[in-house]
């Protein structure tokens, strides 16, 4: 194997694990983050500090939702973590209170969303700091 054939296998393990260890040293995201997602019935809009321990998961759903609730996947290390209910808050919001996020790095959010359209689960992406 060549030497350029070699760097061209290893350069992105090394900036994978660089973004982590920057991630985790405290450089990823501070306060809130906005996140999207779509299905086929439901679009959800959430908003959370990715930080590991006990958080607050704010969900807006359109259209209106009888039952929302999320968990959290980390798919490269197997990962999950119970599913949180997010009842209704007063401004027409979902809001769920837990850890999602047991240790830095790349999680799924799943949010089911049960209403008369139908149920689904919408995944969105999000990358997660060192906790306070």
């Amino acid at each position: 194997m060549t030497w350029s054939r070699r760097a061209s296998l290893v350069l992105p393990v090394l900036l994978i694990a660089a973004g982590l260890l920057w991630i985790v040293r405290g450089g990823g995201a501070q306060g809130p983050v906005e996140l999207t997602g779509r299905g086929a019935h439901y679009t959800v809009r959430l908003e959370l500090e990715p930080g590991t321990g006990p958080r607050e998961v704010r969900i807006g759903v359109e259209p209106r939702a009888a039952e929302v609730s999320v968990f959290a996947v980390m798919p490269h290390m197997g990962h999950t973590t119970p599913e949180l209910a997010a009842p209704r808050d007063g401004t027409g919001r979902h809001v769920a209170r837990g850890e999602l996020f047991t240790m830095a790095g790349a999680w799924e959010l799943g949010i089911r969303v049960r209403g008369t359209p139908g149920t689904e689960v919408i995944t969105v992406r999000t990358l997660v700091g060192k906790g306070e």
